[in-house]
């Protein structure tokens, strides 16, 4: 199948599950295009000449797509309610459904917010599993025990102010703990945890307050446990999974996984306490049990398989 991706140039989760969405392609034996909407001319990868079989949005639509007869599925990369609070988002999804056969999500939860918009199919939620792996020899870990990582990128009300209130309760039992946290944008952001962390006293578990690390996967290895800011929802942080580290967020609500937790601070404090007493007694836990769970249950070749599949329901 050839397949056109529309997908804006910009630093966020919804290029890099796109790009590992197309490399699974290009593994899977189909022909892919991807294409930057604002000009829709110059491709950043090509393997094929001509119309696609099918367009896959993921930002806009490029406008010279608009009307050439092939059809559009566009993908749900974000949530419904971030999607209505930036004023923007929703709009342009609105906008763009009547140009859109369907539209495809990738959590369950979110599947009756977007199909009440277009007809909408729910995948898996995939991660690369070449990419993101144990590595041997591993690397070295961060400070404290645990090693608690943060790495989401940060955004409004999506940052790790919960997880700090709750490592205050963690280190009453693992004093030793530490908290990691990366991807920390600068400026007023910045700024803000860092007084925060200079008054409140959080110096004595905080381990990292940095800036973008590009070698994700070497940092998921360092870490014990991942956690996440987001809710209601989930997003890169289940790359932790594949790696073979515990991921704790309250968004995460997927197929009686042991870890969960709510969006408060004491039940965020309670899990990752439980977590890591589990990780101390059962060996296991420090890897096989997470990567068998990302193996199961968010297997990227599984992904890909179904969307081909919805593809084929309109490709001509």
């Amino acid at each position: 199948m050839k397949i056109s991706h529309h997908m804006r140039r910009e630093n966020s989760g919804l290029v890099h599950s796109t790009l590992e969405m197309v490399e699974e392609e290009q593994r899977q034996g189909h022909d892919v295009r991807i294409v930057e909407p604002s000009n829709g001319l110059t491709a950043m990868l090509e393997t094929f000449e001509g119309l696609p079989d099918i367009h896959s949005i993921h930002s806009q639509l490029s406008v010279h797509a608009y009307h050439d007869k092939v059809p559009k599925i566009m993908h749900m990369h974000g949530e419904p309610l971030s999607s209505v609070g930036n004023g923007i988002s929703m709009r342009a999804i609105v906008d763009l459904a009547p140009a859109c056969e369907a539209f495809i999500c990738m959590r369950k939860e979110e599947w009756p917010v977007w199909d009440s918009i277009r007809r909408t199919y729910v995948v898996p939620k995939g991660i690369d599993l070449n990419r993101f792996k144990i590595l041997d020899p591993a690397p070295e870990k961060l400070s404290g025990s645990p090693a608690i990582l943060y790495y989401e990128n940060w955004r409004g009300q999506r940052n790790p102010l919960l997880a700090c209130i709750a490592m205050q309760e963690v280190i009453k039992v693992f004093p030793d703990a530490k908290l990691h946290l990366y991807n920390c944008p600068g400026g007023k952001m910045y700024e803000a945890f860092q007084r925060l962390i200079n008054h409140s006293r959080w110096y004595t578990f905080i381990g990292s307050l940095k800036g973008q690390e590009k070698d994700v996967v070497t940092l998921l290895n360092r870490a014990d446990i991942v956690v996440s800011g987001l809710f209601p929802l989930y997003a890169r942080g289940i790359e932790s999974f594949a790696c073979g580290k515990a991921f704790i967020g309250a968004g995460y609500k997927e197929d009686n996984y042991p870890y969960q937790c709510d969006f408060n601070a004491p039940s965020i404090a309670e899990t990752i306490i439980k977590c890591w007493r589990d990780m101390k007694d059962e060996k296991d836990l420090r890897s096989g049990y997470f990567r068998k769970w990302a193996e199961d249950h968010h297997n990227i070749t599984d992904t890909i398989k179904q969307c081909i599949d919805i593809y084929s329901r309109y490709a001509k």
